[in-house]
């Protein structure tokens, strides 16, 4: 009974393999399992499923298939060689570095060789399906809090739940000027926030212009009690929002699943938004006409009138694990697109007042 051994440079814990190695092997996984062969994959350690190359038995198996890599000559492929000397031995979606290593395998498909044509690489098969990606925007240390800031426990919890999850991820940062000492436009954030299927954001900008982008939200208030990520949320009348003590990866995964809830995808109230921003713009110019706040004075006389003046400890969370989820919002029209970045007011979804 033919039973395999999936095995390449992925397999050991001395080394430091990629994701290519890894869909390479998930491919011939996938190619064995429909064809009804017994196999196992060895994994290296680090990455906490699998089999260990360190304790298998090499009689348990008739074949050892090799994937992915350089062939070349290493004491640690070696070694693996002289263990399973008494299986067949193949090769495949290799580079063939060391001719001498290649002969030692029964049969070896390389994707490249000298002096013959290339193949493609593995990796390249698509995914059967994939996870959800998700775009992060993370707060720093805000001392303007105090001790009620819980900025780098919110990013921890967040950094676990996307490695323990599997999920596609990308770190969007939000200052004005990159590391390098590059300007940063609010263009090229909103760009890279249109192509996530979910925003996870502890900064108020990142719920903002995730939301503007068309992208469903999973809010983050990395305060103690609520502040300006909590007050934004209800301004906005978003509901996906967790506390800083909430944040765990049971709410997260629920946060998640609100969002891409099948067929009714949760979106903004964009007629609270419009008509929201369209009373700031009336006031703000009314104010300056009339003269209003010059000289220092009545600063408080900028709100709007009748806007909410309750401080964001006052102000429910919308979405917590300890309370039932908000009603789904109706489907959104038809030519809202989870793909599409609004980029002016004109083309964002047309404003409805269903549901609310």
């Amino acid at each position: 009974m033919t039973r395999v051994l999936v095995a390449g440079w992925f397999s050991f814990t001395e080394v430091i393999a990629t994701v290519g190695d890894e869909r390479a092997a998930e491919v011939v996984a996938d190619w064995l399992g429909d064809a009804g062969v017994d196999h196992d994959v060895a994994w290296a350690d680090y990455l906490h499923r699998g089999v260990d190359l360190a304790d298998v038995d090499p009689a348990r198996y008739t074949h050892l298939v090799w994937v992915c890599g350089p062939l070349l000559h290493a004491d640690l492929l070696a070694g693996l060689l002289d263990r399973f000397a008494a299986a067949t031995r193949f090769a495949v979606g290799v580079s063939v570095v060391d001719a001498a290593v290649a002969d030692r395998f029964d049969a070896v498909w390389p994707r490249d060789h000298p002096g013959s044509a290339p193949r493609p690489d593995l990796a390249i098969v698509p995914a059967r399906e994939g996870p959800a990606v998700v775009a992060t925007v993370f707060a720093p240390v805000q001392p303007e809090y105090g001790d009620r800031g819980r900025q780098e426990q919110v990013q921890a919890a967040v950094e676990q739940w996307i490695a323990d999850r599997a999920l596609g991820s990308f770190d969007v940062a939000t200052d004005l000027l990159t590391p390098s000492g590059r300007p940063r436009r609010v263009g090229q954030v909103q760009a890279a926030l249109a192509r996530a299927d979910v925003v996870v954001s502890s900064r108020l900008h990142g719920l903002v212009l995730g939301l503007g982008c068309g992208r469903p939200v999973v809010a983050l208030d990395p305060v103690r009690g609520g502040a300006k990520v909590t007050a934004q949320a209800q301004a906005l009348g978003w509901p996906v929002l967790l506390g800083a003590d909430d944040v765990d990866a049971d709410a997260l995964d629920a946060a998640l699943d609100r969002c891409l809830w099948p067929g009714r995808p949760v979106l903004p109230a964009w007629d609270v938004v419009a008509r929201s921003t369209e009373d700031q713009r009336v006031a703000l110019v009314e104010a300056l006409g009339a003269g209003v706040g010059t000289g220092g004075q009545g600063r408080e006389r900028w709100a709007p009138t009748g806007a909410d003046t309750r401080s964001p400890e006052d102000h429910p969370c919308p979405l917590s694990p300890r309370s039932p989820a908000p009603p789904p919002r109706p489907t959104p029209p038809p030519s809202w697109s989870r793909r599409t970045c609004c980029s002016s007011r004109a083309a964002w979804p047309a404003p409805t007042t269903a549901g609310r």
